[in-house]
């Protein structure tokens, strides 16, 4: 407990503006809106239930949120040893010796020298000192700003992982989604091949037809396997983020299904709310008020001391005057010390705990900075990504046209296989492209998500459950 109103060190942290209103670039209001807040469990607002349930799995079986959590029980229990300091520490205790004095002189003088028992037991309190300047108040509350700053840590955990987990996802599907474009145009391109190869075998078309209508065949046949191989990455990547085995998540993501649909507007609130709401800019700020309260725990240990120590306790030379009040004995007394000399130990001290609350100032403030670009370069890549989309599915649109036309023209016997295989490879070209686009927008809301610091809340288990620790330590 604190004795005296007086503490030491700055009160708070320096004061840091919040961002601007105008922080982030200009962006199209259609797509996104500053005047509604991102949902914490934005992967829902997909509408894909695998996905939701990858989710969940990830949040009972990654071993980066065990360790986040196991590090919020830690930091907690810390911060109940440095609370222990604020009282003193009393024992019970009990002692046996069998003695021996050995001294000529006091045998010379008719002391009986036998050998004695001794019992005793009793209560004893250590030195406790009285927290006259606050210094151990400064030390409670760095760490407690440190054991608040494990739980951004395991919310940032959250949200990373909840964000891997989704984007992994959305990669796995696209990956499925060119797998299905593939053999479309691989079934295609070998239909062609046998109509060339009729037309050479009657003689209204030459070798090189049929050889370059196989190259083709053979060219989109190649590709698959390679994207096969990204599936299979793709699936061991989720079951790791869900601490599982990849035999156990395959089942689930085997069926192909489509890569899922963007939301149309993206709710981003104000720039000044990303303070509240990105756990690395809290986790930020946490730091900085541990170290600004270092500043006066060092600063306190260059004052006077007042500790007390004391104990009470009865011996007797046998168990019987163990009860015998009056074999008491006790000792109780504070004592005082000044520091003098300590070659600039503690004068160091102080200037390396102020230097360390620069450090975590300057961090804070490029934690800030850094969250404003990210939220301001995301919401600009989701705004293109849409526009990316509508443009390659125009492409795509013009492309399957063109084909269809190139297909009949060739089929009459219009037009030459050179024109057809050109307009087939565009074609394949839009269909990736488009498949790309619709992938890139899902990303660009998954990243948008992350950088807004949406994703966790109080209510998610693991950090109800690490908060839970928090309040019974």
């Amino acid at each position: 407990m604190q004795s005296a109103s007086c503490s030491l060190g700055p009160k708070a942290p320096p004061e840091t503006p919040a961002p601007a209103a105008g922080a982030l670039l200009p962006v199209d209001g259609a797509s996104v809106r500053a005047d509604a807040e991102p949902d914490a469990r934005w992967w829902e607002s997909l509408g894909d239930p695998v996905l939701n349930d990858l989710v969940a799995r990830a949040d009972a079986g990654n071993q980066t949120l065990a360790a986040a959590a196991a590090n919020v029980r830690a930091a907690y229990a810390g911060l109940g040893v440095t609370e222990g300091d604020l009282w003193p520490s009393v024992g019970l205790g009990a002692q046996y010796a069998r003695t021996q004095t050995n001294i000529a002189q006091l045998a010379a003088a008719g002391v009986k020298l036998d050998p004695y028992n001794m019992y005793a037991y009793g209560l004893g309190m250590s030195a406790w000192e009285i927290d006259l300047w606050g210094g151990v108040h400064k030390q409670v509350e760095a760490a407690a700003a440190s054991a608040a700053s494990q739980v951004d840590a395991l919310r940032n955990a959250l949200l990373s992982v909840r964000g891997q987990v989704a984007s992994t996802y959305v990669q796995l599907r696209t990956l499925q989604e060119q797998h299905r474009v593939l053999v479309e145009n691989r079934d295609a391109l070998a239909k062609t091949r046998d109509l060339v190869k009729g037309r050479f075998t009657a003689g209204t078309t030459n070798k090189l037809d049929l050889e370059r209508a196989q190259a083709q065949l053979d060219a989109v046949d190649a590709q698959i396997p390679q994207v096969d191989a990204g599936v299979a990455s793709a699936t061991s990547m989720l079951a790791v983020l869900c601490g599982m085995d990849p035999a156990q998540i395959a089942p689930v993501v085997a069926a192909a299904k489509p890569i899922p649909a963007a939301p149309d507007v993206a709710g981003v609130g104000l720039p000044a709310q990303l303070l509240e709401r990105r756990p690395d800019v809290r986790g930020a700020w946490q730091r900085l008020i541990a170290a600004t309260a270092a500043i006066g725990a060092a600063e306190a240990m260059r004052l006077p001391t007042i500790t007390v120590s004391g104990n009470f306790y009865i011996s007797a030379n046998d168990l019987g005057g163990l009860g015998d009040i009056s074999n008491k004995a006790y000792s109780f007394g504070p004592s005082v010390y000044l520091p003098i000399f300590t070659g600039g130990k503690l004068e160091s001290a102080v200037r390396q705990q102020r230097a360390a609350a620069d450090a975590a100032l300057a961090q804070y403030r490029d934690t800030v900075l850094g969250a404003v670009g990210d939220v301001s370069a995301c919401v600009s890549d989701w705004v293109y990504a849409r526009e990316t989309r509508a443009r390659s599915e125009a492409a795509l649109a013009s492309a399957e046209s063109a084909l269809s036309l190139a297909q009949q023209q060739f089929d009459a016997g219009v037009t030459d296989y050179s024109t057809l295989i050109d307009v087939q490879r565009a074609t394949l070209d839009a269909e990736s492209t488009a498949v790309d686009a619709r992938a890139g927008l899902v990303q660009g809301f998954i990243s948008l998500q992350r950088a807004l610091g949406a994703g966790w809340s109080d209510s998610d288990q693991i950090v109800s459950t690490a908060k839970s620790m928090e309040d019974g330590r």
